[in-house]
């Protein structure tokens, strides 16, 4: 069943119609195989993914003015990336709606909120009132941009893991963000005009993105974290996945009505998400005996003893604020913006990997056609 907030504008002019869809041009989407879809780092991510490999540290530039006053919305901004975002939005004169679970908390943990012109609203979008609440604040609002930005990381074996603790995952992850974007869809629609970010996670790209905290505490030389494809965040990643294959998918679907999606892919930054990883809850040691020894000890045992953002860690969340901000202020043509050098460094290797494994099973793959 469709769920529209009542009162919406869902019926337009003629004109503002053919405005919308764009039928006043004619429309000829991409191929499939066109260079936009080529595997190409410099390509299907955004081109400051090129400095990966380079020695030189590149400045974001100064947030510019907005022309038009947006408002944003966004979730989880009591903490972390989410607080930065919304100080920088704040900072660039833009209208800014945050939810939290907790107002005391977050107006405690952000005392200058609201003396700045920020809104907050009490709203877990893991409820299933979440998306009746979306919709309310949307319409109330007029929410330009909407920022799913609430989330945390489950890590475990995928044996340890209960059904339960993947559900968690999966209802703050993958549903809280999808209650968001079908509720403020209607009004971006009805306005012809709107932004979607999903502030999603490297392991949205590269499976079980993770880093190994055993080896990285035992060597603090390492400069930056070393993300690959490692065990223990298989409900994360899976909710990761998930969520950024909605997001795609429905930015080939809006992308004639006036609204864009950006999917941000953070890598280790300087914030409190990595002390609040949950491991299963059921095991005293987070692992199964079956499990002493292995990868699984060493990721959920470094996880545990994770109480302190460690100095290796060298993103910095208001850089990062800077980057999501300049990308809506001065317009962005890429679908997923990569933050962090050692977010880059982890998707250039995944881009060869796939690369690697297309050029051994090429002929196999076109061998199977039919004659």
């Amino acid at each position: 069943m469709h769920n529209t907030p009542a009162g919406t504008k869902n019926h337009l002019s003629s004109k503002a119609y053919v405005k919308c869809m764009r039928l006043d041009k004619p429309l000829t989407p991409p191929s499939p195989f066109s260079a936009t879809h080529l595997p190409s780092s410099d390509i299907i991510f955004s081109p400051a993914i090129s400095l990966a490999q380079s020695n030189q540290t590149p400045k974001i530039p100064p947030i510019a003015m907005p022309a038009t006053k947006l408002t944003w919305l966004i979730t989880g901004a009591s903490s972390g990336l989410g607080k930065s975002i919304a100080s920088q939005a704040l900072k660039a004169r833009y209208k800014v709606i945050a939810t939290t679970r907790d107002v005391s908390r977050a107006e405690a943990a952000y005392p200058d909120f609201a003396s700045k012109g920020g809104i907050w609203i009490c709203l877990d979008p893991a409820q299933n009132d979440a998306y009746d609440q979306f919709a309310k604040y949307s319409e109330e609002y007029n929410v330009d941009v909407l920022v799913n930005n609430a989330g945390y990381a489950f890590v475990g074996g995928v044996e340890d893991t209960s059904e339960a603790e993947v559900r968690n995952q999966m209802d703050v992850n993958f549903y809280g963000p999808l209650r968001a974007v079908r509720a403020c869809l209607p009004v971006m629609r009805a306005r012809c005009s709107g932004h979607i970010i999903l502030i999603s996670s490297g392991a949205g790209s590269v499976s079980a993105l993770t880093l190994n905290l055993h080896l990285m505490v035992a060597n603090t030389s390492t400069k930056y974290y070393r993300f690959v494809a490692r065990p223990g965040r298989s409900a994360y990643s899976a909710s990761k996945f998930g969520i950024e294959a909605v997001h795609e998918s429905l930015s080939n679907e809006v992308r004639t009505l006036g609204i864009k999606v950006l999917i941000v892919e953070p890598g280790a930054f300087r914030t409190p998400f990595l002390s609040r990883i949950i491991t299963p809850s059921c095991l005293e040691n987070g692992f199964s005996d079956g499990y002493k020894g292995t990868v699984v000890e060493h990721i959920v045992t470094g996880s545990r003893q994770l109480t302190s953002i460690p100095d290796f860690i060298r993103g910095d969340p208001d850089k990062a604020a800077q980057a999501v901000i300049n990308a809506i202020v001065t317009g962005y043509d890429y679908l997923r913006l990569p933050l962090g050098k050692d977010c880059v460094v982890a998707l250039e290797s995944k881009i060869r990997q796939l690369q690697r494994d297309l050029g051994t099973t090429r002929a196999v793959a076109i061998s199977t056609d039919v004659d």
